[in-house]
């Protein structure tokens, strides 16, 4: 027998083994509850993810592949509210949550950073807005993320974005670009 039949048979009774092979009907099977772990995360609008949010950013001109979504876990009154895009080559996440306590950390970066920075974003709250930069420098990858709070509204905002090499790269520019019209 050659290799590509070996291989063709292989492939077949590996499908097999994942389809379940069992007894009952397929009826009886859509009756069955699904296992698994609940996804809490849901996709929406853009609209709808500033309903729940206010003060939201929005994404940058010219962002691409926007996706909005939000969480709720049910241990709180506000959902987490995250928008992902594609933006100058890189893809980011940003993430907001409305009632968030000042240093909530709702970026869902677990890193060693290697550098930390104080920063002021121009285009939020007047050019009043403090914030935080942070940068892992990996052997074989770059993670950068901006953090700031509204204490205002008390919402907390984070953005990051990983890559290869982010090297004279400004994600707090980014950040400014995401400032929502008032």
């Amino acid at each position: 027998m050659n290799m590509k039949k070996m291989t063709l048979i292989l492939a077949l009774g590996a499908a097999l083994a994942i389809s379940g092979c069992s007894n009952a009907s397929s009826s009886e099977k859509a009756d069955e509850p699904a296992v698994g772990i609940a996804n809490p995360w849901r996709e929406v609008t853009e609209e709808e993810a500033k309903e729940s949010t206010p003060n939201l950013f929005k994404a940058p001109e010219g962002a691409t592949g926007v996706t909005w979504r939000i969480m709720d876990d049910g241990t709180s009154d506000h959902p987490l509210v995250e928008l992902d895009f594609d933006y100058d080559g890189l893809s980011f996440c940003a993430r907001a949550k409305y009632g968030a306590a000042e240093d909530e950390d709702i970026s869902g970066m677990y890193y060693d950073w290697t550098v930390t920075d104080d920063a002021t974003l121009a285009t939020w709250a007047g050019g009043l807005m403090q914030g935080k930069t942070y940068r892992y420098v990996g052997e074989n990858e770059y993670a950068d993320l901006i953090t700031w709070y509204d204490i205002e509204v008390g919402i907390a905002y984070s953005l990051s974005t990983t890559a290869e090499d982010l090297d004279g790269f400004d994600i707090q520019a980014v950040a400014e670009a995401m400032a929502p019209a008032n």
